[in-house]
C-alpha cells in the first residue's frame, strides 16, 4: 500500500492490541519499529515477531509518563535505528475514579 522503507517508527504501547497491530503493519511497510512499553515479556513477544519481518527493530522497557525516561530512550533509538519520523503515541493511561472523583492533578496526569 505504502512505502516506508527506511523510515523509524516510534509506537507507545506497542507490544499489544492497536499499538502492536499499528506496530507490525509500520514494519511491514518496511519501517524501522522501536515499540515503548512496559510489559518486558511482550516487549520481547513483539519485537520477534518485528524482526521477522526483516527490519531492524528494537522494544525498550517504559512507562511514558515517566519523563525523565524518555530522552535517553529516544537517544537510544536514534543511535540503534537512525532519526524518528515517526511517532504514534499509542500508550494506554487512565485514572481509575468516577467523573466527579477527579481532581486537577488527575486531568493534567491524563
Amino acid at each position: 500500500m505504502f512505502d516506508l522503507s527506511g523510515k523509524v517508527a516510534v509506537v507507545t504501547g506497542g507490544n499489544g492490541g492497536i499499538g502492536r497491530g499499528i506496530a507490525l503493519g509500520l514494519a511491514a511497510a518496511g519501517a524501522k519499529v522501536a515499540i515503548l512499553a512496559r510489559n518486558e515479556q511482550r516487549n520481547r513477544d513483539t519485537l520477534a515477531e518485528l524482526r521477522a519481518l526483516g527490519n531492524p527493530a528494537m522494544a525498550l522497557k517504559l512507562d511514558v509518563a515517566r519523563r525523565a525516561d524518555l530522552k535517553p530512550a529516544l537517544g537510544s533509538i536514534e543511535r540503534e535505528l537512525g532519526p524518528i519520523n515517526i511517532l504514534v503515541n499509542n500508550a494506554a493511561f487512565a485514572v481509575l475514579k468516577s467523573l466527579l472523583e477527579h481532581t486537577e492533578e488527575d486531568w493534567d496526569s491524563v
